[in-house]
């Protein structure tokens, strides 16, 4: 179920503990790249499982591959979040 609109900082906050949590990291930068910080597909898969849980969208393992600094990633999932909200006629 999709939560209320989410700003990009709260993405992004989501971003950094959800992959430091699946790092076993106790921080990670916001220019980060994740692909450097060691994440590989059963990471990404952690990662994306649980902003799909937390932000109730669909979220495509590929777009962490393609955006892989924390902050393109997190603006990125923050675009789906706000489309989904737009359709379902959450938007404020």
């Amino acid at each position: 179920m999709p939560t209320d609109t989410a700003t990009l900082a709260e993405v992004e906050t989501a971003v950094h503990d959800i992959t430091a949590g699946a790092l076993g990291l106790p921080a990670v930068g916001r220019h980060d790249n994740l692909l450097e910080l060691g994440v590989d597909s059963l990471v990404a898969t952690r990662i994306v499982a649980a902003l799909r849980t937390r932000y109730g969208v669909e979220i495509p393992l590929i777009l962490l591959f393609e955006h892989p600094e924390i902050a393109e990633f997190a603006e990125s999932v923050h675009d789906l979040v706000l489309e989904l909200n737009v359709q379902s006629g959450t938007e404020d």
